[in-house]
């Protein structure tokens, strides 16, 4: 961290301040975030001081999204949407560079942001209790339906083909084909154990995903990265405050941000957790998110969310290949903070993978006690590779 760097950065956004303090936030994947505390007009204040990744193909495109949403959401809280809720509801709002107007500061080939610092709030990288498992269901369906009415073609795509499962599997599918593993190293057993665990899954999924595009699941708002860790708590009545990290909002499945939540809540053992052995997915903290989420949305209002497992299936899948691409890759997406990190990670999400799928039963069952029925036949072919 420069921190001469860091404090002209901070000068650019706040004109005549004294920087205090610069703590580093390492929970992120992708962009450098540090919470800035400084003095202005004799007042200390905080804010959110980030550098955006280069992952992202406009750095315009990510804060005219983060924008539109924003104020999309002030506007409904101005106009009292939550009114009836004693919680407070908070948005993450972006603050204007004062040196250039923008959202956004050029220096030292990356882009940097300043966001609203929100007090009184901390974040989690994995679930304590099942009230908080049921508070981020709450949370989560507070954002989809503050975003509901929102025009999902305002948004702009901030990565090409995110959440494209099939484009992921094209791309794993090639890096395996560039890649030599075949000698007997530590490392390479590791690949090609996992390789060959995926390999059953491959077909079944491209033919999952074929008939999962011939149903009719409309376009919503979503997140994008609905992961525990971009939930803000308050502090002391550890409800959400605020679901943060708006950069991959786009238009989507709810499914997919739904899916994607309870494949991060569900690991008990977090992202990155010391031990892999101790990885499991949790149906327990799974129901009550869900008992959290239709305490807000109707769970008679879709009839899409039956296809849950398929995409809590899916959205497992996609992300441990993303990372063992990227391993196989040299490490050009994800941060790490060792060489092997993302093939760790990639080993994870496939114990993940395995567990949830060794439930499968179990949730449906649980499923089916909310209201969420379905007649589909995945539950029963999936289980052919436990």
């Amino acid at each position: 961290m420069n921190l001469a760097k860091l404090k002209f950065i901070t000068q650019n956004f706040i004109f005549n301040s004294e920087v205090l303090n610069i703590n580093t936030i390492n929970s992120g994947l992708i962009n450098e975030t540090y919470i800035v505390e400084y003095l202005y007009d004799g007042k200390k204040s905080q804010f959110i001081l980030q550098s955006l990744s280069n992952i992202f193909d406009s750095h315009e495109i990510v804060n005219s999204n983060h924008k539109l949403i924003t104020e999309h959401m002030n506007k409904k809280l101005n106009e009292g949407f939550w009114s009836f809720d004693l919680n407070r509801w908070e948005v993450p709002n972006l603050i204007r560079c004062q040196s250039n107007n923008r959202f956004f500061f050029p220096y030292d080939s990356n882009n940097w942001r300043a966001m609203i610092y929100i007090d009184r709030t901390f974040s989690q990288d994995y679930i304590e209790d099942e009230s908080m498992a049921y508070q981020t269901g709450i949370g989560l369906a507070k954002f989809h339906l503050t975003c509901s009415d929102f025009d999902c073609s305002k948004l702009k795509n901030s990565i090409n083909n995110f959440h494209n499962t099939k484009y992921y599997m094209d791309q794993y599918i090639s890096s395996i084909k560039d890649s030599n593993f075949s000698k007997s190293d530590n490392n390479n057993i590791r690949v090609q154990y996992l390789v060959d665990s995926l390999y059953k899954h491959i077909g079944f999924v491209d033919n999952l995903l074929k008939d999962l595009g011939k149903k009719s699941i409309h376009y919503n708002v979503i997140h994008g990265d609905p992961k525990l860790n971009n939930f803000l708590f308050d502090v002391q009545g550890k409800y959400v405050v605020s679901l943060i990290d708006l950069d991959t909002v786009s238009s989507g499945y709810l499914l997919t941000d739904i899916a994607d939540c309870i494949r991060s809540i569900s690991n008990l053992a977090g992202e990155d957790p010391i031990h892999k052995e101790n990885v499991y997915f949790d149906i327990n903290s799974c129901k009550y998110f869900l008992k959290g989420y239709f305490s807000i949305i109707d769970v008679q209002m879709d009839d899409n969310f039956k296809f849950l497992p398929e995409f809590i299936y899916l959205i497992i899948f996609e992300l441990t290949i993303r990372f063992l691409t990227d391993f196989l890759k040299s490490n050009t997406y994800f941060k790490i903070k060792y060489e092997t990190h993302n093939l760790f990670k990639a080993e994870i999400q496939y114990r993940l993978l395995s567990s949830f799928l060794m439930q499968l039963s179990n949730f449906s069952k649980d499923l089916k006690e909310m209201g969420i029925s379905s007649d589909s036949p995945f539950v029963s072919d999936v289980q052919k590779f436990v």
